[in-house]
């Protein structure tokens, strides 16, 4: 039985990672927060991110952020796509700072 649930939560677990949507871009603008949200431009356009509710570990991710810097954005939405020139993340999992290309 033990062995029933390991392999039912480890499913569960790589199912939700199949679905995770990721974006790699350049910071072009400083970093605006509301009561709801942070805000971007980025060289892929305006990015918009959900925040309330995340953790303090994801907020120090997404406050590090400067202008200039490239970022790979993960988040639970199945796909990222601009709509009236901004990218809306409302299930925003992690901002790690890469290397620019």
């Amino acid at each position: 039985m033990k062995v029933i649930k390991l392999l039912a939560i480890a499913t569960l677990f790589s199912a939700s990672n199949i679905y995770a949507a990721t974006l790699t871009t350049k910071v072009t603008s400083k970093l605006e927060w509301t009561e709801e949200g942070a805000y971007f431009s980025s060289s892929k356009g305006d990015i918009s991110i959900y925040t309330v509710g995340i953790s303090p570990k994801q907020f120090q991710s997404l406050n590090s952020l400067k202008k200039g810097d490239c970022v790979l954005i993960t988040a639970k939405d199945s796909k990222l796509t601009k709509q009236q020139g901004t990218i809306s993340i409302m299930e925003f999992q992690s901002a790690k700072k890469v290397t620019c290309k």
